[in-house]
């Protein structure tokens, strides 16, 4: 009897080894099999993950770029070289400064800023405000001509002096050369009573202007830095950042040069 246990513990021990052998092969193989479902899975998160990121990278770096704007000035040039470009009492245009003028409605202005004002306009007028433009770009010789005159108006009609005189056109009209409306960037807007910053288009335009990069160009209260006295009908484009920032600030093109001159060192 124990002769024929033996027997049956020694005919099943190589079957049952076997058995084990297999399995154990089965588990390695399912296990390499299950490693390398895991190392798929990662590499495709990891890939999925990647292109997320770079999408996102992506978008943030559209994000940080300036917004396409329909009435950008910023053609084959830069914001500082032409919108924040200054001409006033002592301060003639830099050299070489050229205005690319195009005729709107009568008056002629730099090309540069017309999908700008025409926006502008079409808003104000479907605000129940149109606007009226009396003044564009005014070449230097004509700005000129228009110095002289005055000169001569104040020496007849108040008695001045020459140096007075020209002092006060000066501040009043500009020589040619020193007044924004040599620069095509400036237009002044018409009134049917003269007096435009008594009308509903001029509190339409402090309230707006600067959404369509407008500022007015010589505040009666900053007169002691334009050179200038106050004029509420005219109004600079300067890019709708700039012009909000001046708003921000409190600052007249003269003071907002200066400001980032300071700033940017």
């Amino acid at each position: 009897m124990r002769g024929r246990k033996e027997k049956e513990r020694i005919l099943k021990g190589p079957t049952e080894w076997r058995k084990q052998k297999q399995l154990k092969k089965l588990r390695i193989v399912m296990t390499a099999v299950g490693l390398m479902l895991l190392f798929s899975v990662a590499a495709g998160a990891f890939l999925a993950w990647y292109q997320i990121q770079s999408a996102l990278d992506q978008n943030r770096q559209q994000a940080a770029q300036p917004p396409a704007s329909s009435f950008s000035t910023e053609e084959e040039t830069d914001d500082v070289s032409v919108n924040l470009v200054l001409a006033g009492p002592g301060r003639p245009l830099p050299a070489g400064y050229r205005v690319q003028a195009e005729t709107y409605q009568g008056v002629s202005v730099d090309r540069r800023i017309l999908p700008a004002l025409k926006k502008m306009m079409e808003d104000a007028a479907a605000a129940g405000c149109p606007l009226t433009l009396a003044e564009g770009y005014v070449d230097a010789e004509r700005q000129d001509a228009l110095f002289q005159a005055e000169v001569k108006r104040l020496l007849k009609t108040q008695k001045l002096s020459q140096v007075v005189a020209e002092n006060r056109a000066q501040s009043t009209v500009g020589r040619g050369g020193q007044t924004d409306a040599q620069t095509g960037l400036s237009v002044a807007f018409a009134a049917a009573d003269k007096n435009f910053g008594a009308t509903p288009q001029y509190r339409w335009l402090t309230r707006n202007s600067v959404d369509y990069g407008f500022v007015q160009r010589y505040p009666a209260e900053k007169s002691a830095k334009t050179g200038m006295e106050g004029n509420a009908a005219r109004f600079r484009y300067v890019g709708a950042e700039n012009a909000v920032q001046m708003r921000e600030l409190s600052m007249c093109l003269e003071e907002y040069v200066s400001y980032l001159g300071k700033r940017d060192g």
